[in-house]
Formats: structure tokens, C-alpha cells, sequence
């Protein structure tokens, strides 16, 4: 068997999937062509049994030039490897320094300021009030609470917003010479500099990245100018679609914001259907470093590999029938979402963008009860090739 060869239009190419249809169109893939060459030297894998064997496989998937398929800024280009381009053992090294903070006894104690970021979000809205959902909730508090939790000063969170919109806006066609690239880089590099000459605090991210442990290799400065960035784009925009994403569908059907109204247990369950329906991030890159083969179609070694964690995520030999539903009924464990990733790359920051997403929901159900969506509404894709979520969200709180 051999992939679905390229074409000048291949309904296949993760760049073209962001249309509200991708769902039937990914569903045709995994039952016509699980794994498709939609241009040369680029395999697309869609069945969730594949995907997961291709993440939990770093040896033989690379990595590098994760985020690159066509244009954008490759591992080489950049001053420093953030952690979501390295293999192992570099990724395993970095992944310890930075898994201990997220921990669950760290995030619980950060789950009191993520509460006040939201409160405040919320303090100036009223019920009756029209509001947009993203340009408002969904860029503002994951924002704030990653630069909360890397400690930056509260003073410049506006500023550095301004920069890093405009950068997840263009990802990820970036690179160090955007003006906003450039300015959010020189602000962490004078962060950086300003703290390695103060003593430790023991708080924060980018102060625990600037004075190690005992046991650790201090860092060069721009090894934390790019973690500290990389934790920036992560953390925003990703959580940002996953908090839209989840107040439309709860929304689009009003039974399903009322069983949110009288049972808030449903809340985390239905987070995880949130991501497992509508994961923020559509698709990762790998690299194949020797030949393999998935679902009886072969893969050669050099080539770029595109795995579909949307299609993942809606593959009914994983989740059933009703696998493309939205359901507050879903049962936990017919499979693993891999919204989050996979393996040693599964999201550090998954917890933390649940306990926002949890945080926000809990807080709206309490205030604004009587929301819906704004009348007329219809859903129109965010113009982006890798995020799944609506260029815009307009309710009635």
C-alpha cells in the first residue's frame, strides 16, 4: 500500500484543513488514505492509533523544525532551542528543569492569583452585556497568568501582550527580525540581566531559570530569553482557542450551559471533550529518521511527517460512533487525547491551562448565568493554519 500521492489540491494538507468541514474531511481521510503525501517529501498521518505511535517515538521522529512546514524560523536560526524543538537527551535534561513547575503542589498554590486574573477579567462586565470572546477573555487571561507564573512585572503585561499578539498572530511564519519578535526579546534579555545580579527569590519561572539549583547547568542568557518565550506563545494563544473553543460549544446548544448551571462537576470532563473535539493545536511536525510504515503505507527516512491531532482526536476506532459529537456524556477512558501532545512531548503547561479554563467557566456560570450567543451568530474558522478555534466568539453575558 502506498500514500495517497501529492496534488496540487489535496483536501489532505494539514495547511488546508481549517474550515468547519475538516471534521467530514479528516473523517474521509482516515478511511480513504490514513496516510497521505500531499506534496512531496510530506506525509500526513490521521488514524489515533498511528499519531501516538509516531509521538512516543522521538528516536526515529525528530523533533526539529516542529513548527515548519512551510517558511517560518528553523531550529538553526534561532539564538537558543526551546524545549518543544529538542530530542532527547538535551529535551530530557530540560524537561526535568522545568516539570517542577508545574507541579501539582506548585499549581495549587497558583491557583489563587489565576482566580484573581480572571475576576479581574470579568469585574467591569455586566449580565446583558454584549462581549467578543476571544479579543477579550481568551488572549487576556492565559496571557496574564503566563507571565504571572514566569514573574514578570505587572507593570509591563500590556506591553508585552501587544508583542507577543502579534507574533502568535503570524506563527509560524516568525522570525527574530519582526519588530515584535526583536522588542520582546531585548525586554527578557534585560529582565534576565537585571535578575542575575539580584539575589534569588525563588519565585517565578525566568528567576528560577536565571539562578539554578545546585545540581543544575546554569543557563546562558539567551537560553532564557528563548524558554521564557517559548512559555509565552505556548501558553496563550493554545489555551486562548481551548477557552472559546469550549464556551461555543457549551453555548451553541443552550441545554448544555444549563447542565453546566446545575452540576459544576461536569466542568473538567467537559474541558477534556473541549480539546479532544476542537484541539487548539491541529497538527505537530516531525522528521523521520529512517524508514518506517504506518497502517501499511511506508514513510521514508528524511521525510516530513504531519500528525493530526485533530483527527486524532476524532477517530471513531478510538472513541466510538459518536467520536465526531461534542458530548458532556463522553466516558473517560475509550482512548487518550493527544491535543496535549504525546510522550516526552506532551504539554508541561496542560495543567495549568486547565486550571484557567476551569477557573473561567466556574467564575461565568456563577456570574452570567443567562448567557448564549450573540443572535445571528455564525462560526467562521480564525484565519490560522495550525489553531482550530472561530475568528471570533460574540455572546450575550
Amino acid at each position: 500500500m502506498t500514500a495517497t500521492p501529492a496534488t496540487a489540491d489535496s483536501p489532505y494538507d494539514p495547511l488546508k484543513l481549517i474550515e468547519r468541514d475538516s471534521i467530514r474531511q479528516l473523517a474521509e481521510a482516515r478511511e480513504r488514505c490514513p496516510v497521505s503525501q500531499p506534496r512531496p517529501g510530506v506525509f500526513v498521518l490521521t488514524r489515533h492509533a498511528d499519531v501516538k505511535d509516531a509521538l512516543r517515538d522521538p528516536a526515529t521522529y525528530s523533533s526539529k523544525d516542529n513548527f515548519v512546514l512551510d517558511g517560518g524560523t528553523r531550529t538553526a536560526d534561532l539564538p537558543a532551542t526551546p524545549i518543544t524543538l529538542l530530542d532527547p537527551p538535551a529535551h530530557t535534561a530540560l524537561r526535568a528543569r522545568l516539570r517542577k513547575w508545574f507541579a501539582p503542589s506548585r499549581l495549587r498554590r497558583e491557583e489563587p492569583r489565576i482566580r484573581a486574573i480572571v475576576s479581574d477579567a470579568l469585574a467591569h462586565l455586566r449580565p446583558g452585556q454584549p462581549l467578543e470572546v476571544w479579543s477579550t477573555l481568551g488572549r487576556t487571561i492565559p496571557a496574564r497568568t503566563v507571565y504571572a507564573f514566569l514573574g514578570l512585572p505587572e507593570q509591563d503585561w500590556d506591553r508585552i501582550q501587544g508583542w507577543s499578539d502579534v507574533i502568535n498572530d503570524n506563527f509560524p511564519q516568525v522570525s527574530f527580525d519582526m519588530p515584535e519578535m526583536a522588542a520582546l526579546a531585548g525586554y527578557l534579555a534585560e529582565l534576565v540581566a537585571s535578575r542575575a545580579t539580584a539575589s534569588a527569590t525563588g519565585t517565578g519561572v525566568l528567576d528560577g531559570l536565571v539562578h539554578p539549583q545546585p545540581d543544575e547547568e546554569p543557563l546562558q542568557p539567551a537560553e532564557v530569553v528563548m524558554h521564557c518565550i517559548q512559555l509565552i506563545l505556548a501558553g496563550t494563544d493554545t489555551t486562548g482557542s481551548l477557552i472559546t473553543n469550549l464556551l461555543y460549544e457549551l453555548l451553541v446548544e443552550p441545554d448544555r450551559w444549563q447542565r453546566i448551571l446545575d452540576d459544576r462537576s461536569l466542568i473538567p470532563g467537559v474541558i477534556e471533550e473541549s480539546l479532544r473535539h476542537d484541539a487548539p493545536l491541529q497538527y505537530v511536525l516531525r522528521t523521520a529518521t529512517a524508514d518506517r510504515e504506518f497502517s501499511g503505507c511506508p514513510v521514508r527516512g528524511g521525510s516530513r511527517v504531519a500528525l493530526s491531532l485533530q483527527s486524532a482526536n476524532l477517530d471513531d476506532e478510538a472513541w466510538g460512533d459518536d467520536a465526531a459529537t461534542f458530548s458532556l456524556d463522553r466516558e473517560t477512558g475509550q482512548a487518550t487525547s493527544v491535543a496535549f501532545g504525546h510522550g516526552i512531548h506532551t504539554c508541561l503547561g496542560a495543567p495549568l491551562a486547565r486550571l484557567e479554563t476551569r477557573s473561567l467557566v466556574e467564575a461565568l456560570a456563577e456570574r452570567f448565568p443567562g448567557m448564549r450567543l450573540a443572535p445571528d451568530y455564525v462560526w467562521h474558522p480564525a484565519p490560522r493554519f495550525m489553531v482550530r478555534r472561530p475568528a471570533r466568539l460574540d455572546i450575550i453575558l
